[in-house]
């Protein structure tokens, strides 16, 4: 038996209920970017489907599409959720540096986007794939998403689709690790949004606040 019959045969024989039509397209859509032949493109395109709909049917904790964008990653950023979490975290940390963004953009080898509605960041800084810019209140990160993570989130306890960015938001307090220098600390609500290649995280207390910057991030 091949495998489009084993995946035929595995759904004829599941009894779950109806598939959340938001997750099956997220991960259609993620699964149709990779570079794949068609055949194996396709093969993976009904496993994955065939996946949603088994995902659908179990009780998971914390939600489903949590645990699917986890599998999947958000860009640069894995979510890790390893049990109880910070129950607070400090305000959002400023951005020290005050480089200009032509010399942010020279350095990361990319030009950084800016939300409009906020102007000049009062403070740039930038390292090779990587810029960070800060407002009062807001912290806005980018970088390139690559094959292996910049960012793994852990201990995370409330994790939302945001369709208007398709990004995740996390709502609560939740440690933040920097993998290539195992630095920790403890961020607070953020947002996190792929778009071209890169990478976005968007720190600030307000979910409204978040998703109305990031939409307007170019």
């Amino acid at each position: 038996m091949n495998l489009d019959d084993e995946l035929r045969a595995l759904g004829r024989s599941a009894v779950v209920p109806p598939v959340d039509p938001e997750l099956t397209a997220a991960v259609l859509t993620r699964v149709a970017a990779v570079p794949v032949r068609r055949r194996l493109r396709d093969r993976w395109r009904a496993f994955l489907a065939g996946l949603c709909v088994l995902l659908a049917g179990l009780a998971l904790t914390p939600p489903v599409r949590a645990t699917v964008a986890e599998w999947l990653r958000i860009g640069g950023v894995e979510a890790h959720p390893v049990g109880t979490g910070p129950s607070t975290a400090p305000p959002v940390p400023g951005v020290p540096g005050r480089m200009s963004l032509e010399d942010a953009a020279r350095v990361a080898g990319f030009t950084p986007a800016l939300p409009r509605e906020l102007g000049t960041p009062k403070g740039v800084e930038a390292s090779p794939g990587f810029v960070a810019l800060g407002w009062d209140g807001v912290r806005l990160e980018q970088f390139r998403s690559t094959v292996d993570p910049v960012y793994w989130k852990k201990n995370y306890t409330a994790l939302e689709y945001v369709p208007a960015v398709e990004g995740y938001w996390f709502g609560t307090p939740h440690e933040l690790v920097l993998v290539d220098k195992r630095i920790v600390r403890i961020a607070g609500p953020t947002l996190v949004w792929e778009r071209a290649g890169v990478t976005y995280r968007l720190e600030t207390a307000d979910k409204a606040d978040a998703i109305r910057l990031a939409a307007g991030t170019s």
